[in-house]
């Protein structure tokens, strides 16, 4: 039997562990020792049931389910071992689909997910006009939105067996309720951009999107052919069936009890699985996380879940509450507690630190996102000097761009460090085209020595066109451009400025369109403004400004992570201490993007512990990144209004939950936390982040 009196559980735990066998919600603040008080609990069950309890044990992610595995592996779990099933939820998924499918097969990347729409599901699609027509005139971008559309549907609760309209507008009821309807704005948005939808009301959406989703689900279901979502999404589809015919577990192949670890990070198709597998299982239900940490909401997470289960799930929940946090400094979790009392959609919680040290929190401001920028710099160094056996610093920032600057200086002055995929940004295509602009920038300074020396430079229509590729949006059509670019070799320019003269003058078409060469002439103005900017600073003011091919676009973001959140508003604050050296700028971004490379990336699966890369005594990484880290020293990176939280948070919701996210950021900190702030960014000037105030920082 199991020995509590001798176990390492406080009281509150032990109330947890001795609770009746019950449906509990089970609310586990950061550090306060959940993972050890969950086993205990299935160690209690299952000496009570005489060794009948049969567990699931659902993680989201491998790393999670590799160390509660570990833990089962010896000492007193051992035992249960045999009695516990530790999957992720997806893992289980997966396990129904190859049972009801034959020869399943999974298009796990987003080519292969385009491809699916391209090939195998091209049925689903072309019986729609709207949806045909798009595809003739956008070939490439459709397939792309269509694939993201189908895996957001079924993330969000749509069911194409269920499939009326009334069930639809059921479920944007919902989702407007749960605050995910955002999730499926921008697919419309991209739809009706592409011309597929009569105007961008939600009836025209559906009368395109539903019979879609219908035709997608059930050409998956004929070809075996899924995606990494359907592996929950089919998955529960099948135990749905099982549970509709009766076909129930038998023996002891039933699970007794379901253990749902980071409940708070669950979507409407995760309760979904949860819940079907319940019912089917007859099985016990034990929810655990923290709401106070729910930050993922932006791939349609909702706290919803865990805050009001009883609504969301259809039946009563005992409620326990974890007290101590173990892990962080005692101010750490006084001020995280100070700030997270701001938030009115959250379960109280009382926070009490068993750790009587404090850490060190210190405010690090500058005049300038520079002189910011130098005293971090300095304070890394520092850091990497003392050498301190296994101390790790994390600089963490709220979008990815505060990053960029860091990895280059770091790379420079050759201090060890690694970066999570956050900053892929250095192997998009996009940068490379950025990092060609500033050459051909470099190279236009140049020229009047080349002339002195009677150096006539081959490459000037190639850097042209170049240049117009990224002009707008998209290239330029291949043969428009094999028609300007013969038009631009005719002349023979023999600088930029004579070829930029030659672009003026072409009267072909551009985009099919001919406009009396407005269009080129516009080009040529963009050119012209770029290649004669005065510094770097400037150059790249003036590829953000003019130039389409870099700016923001979520549509094609996926391709090119770049696209995402264009970096160029601290690469123009940065490059301000380059002045018009474009050599030396260049070469640095050159030997960031090469330090990138030798990294190994890093996803939410990986602890980062299994490579001497993630040993590495520096981290950068976006505080979406951080969850589940702890760092000797943390540092949240520009921390003023606007970023902290993000400009776009308008509604309360919006706001609570960049609260959270603060809140996870700085219980990251073991011993120092660092906080950062510029009076100016750029030309911008900056005001601290409300949530300093909130949280006596």
């Amino acid at each position: 039997m199991t020995d509590l009196a001798n176990a390492p559980l406080d009281e509150v735990q032990k109330r947890f562990v001795l609770a009746p066998d019950e449906d509990i919600r089970l609310l586990a603040p950061a550090g306060s020792g959940k993972t050890h008080s969950l086993l205990y609990r299935c160690l209690e069950l299952f000496d009570r049931s005489g060794g009948e309890a049969r567990f699931l044990v659902v993680t989201f992610t491998r790393a999670a389910r590799d160390e509660l595995r570990a833990r089962l592996g010896g000492g007193s779990f051992a035992r249960i071992a045999p009695a516990c099933d530790v999957v992720t939820l997806n893992g289980y998924g997966w396990r129904q689909v190859r049972s009801a499918f034959t020869n399943s097969r999974l298009a796990a990347s987003e080519f292969d997910r385009q491809n699916l729409i391209r090939g195998p599901l091209s049925g689903a699609w072309s019986e729609i006009e709207p949806l045909r027509a798009t595809m003739e005139s956008q070939p490439v971008n459709l397939p792309r939105v269509l694939a993201n559309l189908l895996d957001t549907m079924k993330t969000l609760g749509f069911d194409h067996e269920t499939g009326t309209l009334r069930h639809a507008n059921d479920r944007l009821d919902a989702l407007e309720e749960l605050g995910l309807i955002d999730l499926l704005n921008e697919p419309k948005e991209k739809l009706l951009e592409f011309g597929a939808l009569e105007n961008g009301r939600w009836e025209s959406f559906l009368d395109v999107t539903l019979p879609f989703f219908a035709n997608a689900c059930k050409q998956q279901q004929s070809q075996a052919a899924f995606t990494l979502e359907d592996q929950k999404y089919f998955g529960w589809l099948a135990l749905r069936r099982r549970l509709k015919d009766g076909n129930l577990p038998a023996g002891n192949e039933a699970i007794t009890h379901i253990l749902v670890d980071e409940f708070q990070d669950i979507n409407p198709l995760d309760l979904s699985l949860v819940l079907t597998i319940a019912d089917l299982n007859r099985s016990k239900l034990t929810l655990v996380g923290d709401d106070d940490q729910a930050i993922f909401e932006w791939r349609g997470a909702a706290p919803d879940f865990i805050l009001y289960p009883r609504e969301h799930l259809k039946r009563p929940f005992t409620t326990h509450i974890l007290t101590r946090n173990y892990r962080c400094p005692r101010n750490i979790v006084e001020k995280s507690a100070r700030l997270i009392a701001f938030n009115t959609r959250r379960e109280k919680k009382e926070m009490i630190a068993v750790a009587t040290t404090e850490a060190a929190i210190d405010r690090l401001n500058g005049d300038t996102f520079l002189d910011t920028t130098r005293r971090i710099t300095g304070e890394i160094k520092a850091f990497v000097a003392a050498q301190q056996p296994g101390a790790r610093m994390a600089l963490l920032s709220r979008k990815r761009a505060q990053l960029i600057p860091y990895q280059i200086l770091l790379a420079r002055d050759e201090i060890p460090f690694c970066a999570a995929e956050d900053l892929h940004v250095f192997l998009s295509d996009t940068f490379d085209r950025l990092l060609s602009a500033l050459r051909i920038r470099h190279i236009a300074s140049q020229m009047p020595a080349l002339a002195q020396m009677g150096i006539r430079l081959p490459t000037i229509v190639d850097d042209i066109m170049a240049l117009c590729n990224s002009v707008q949006r998209f290239p330029l059509r291949k043969a428009e451009a094999d028609a300007l670019s013969s038009h631009l070799r005719r002349g023979q320019p023999a600088t930029y400025d004579a070829a930029l003269e030659a672009l003026e003058a072409y009267a072909g078409p551009i985009r099919g369109k001919q406009d009396d060469g407005k269009t080129v002439k516009d080009f040529a103005i963009r050119l012209r403004k770029f290649l004669h900017s005065p510094d770097v600073h400037s150059s790249i003011e003036a590829l953000q400004t003019l130039y389409r091919g870099f700016q923001q676009d979520y549509g094609r973001s996926q391709e090119d992570i770049f696209l995402a959140d264009p970096p160029f508003f601290y690469l123009a604050a940065f490059a301000e201490t380059y002045g018009s050296d474009y050599q030396k700028f260049i070469d640095d971004l050159d030997k960031a993007k090469a330090t990138l490379v030798r990294l190994p990336g890093m996803d939410g699966d990986d602890d980062g512990t299994s490579s001497s890369h993630w040993r590495k005594p520096v981290h950068l990484m976006t505080a979406l990144r951080a969850k589940g880290r702890e760092f000797h020293t943390v540092v949240m990176l520009d921390v003023v209004d606007g970023i902290w939280p993000l400009r776009r948070a308008k509604t309360a919701r919006q706001i609570e939950g960049e609260r959270r996210l603060f809140y996870v950021a700085m219980t990251r900190a073991k011993s120092r936390l660092m906080l950062t702030t510029s009076g100016r960014i750029g030309e911008e000037v900056t005001a601290p982040s409300p949530f300093l105030a909130e949280a006596d920082l």
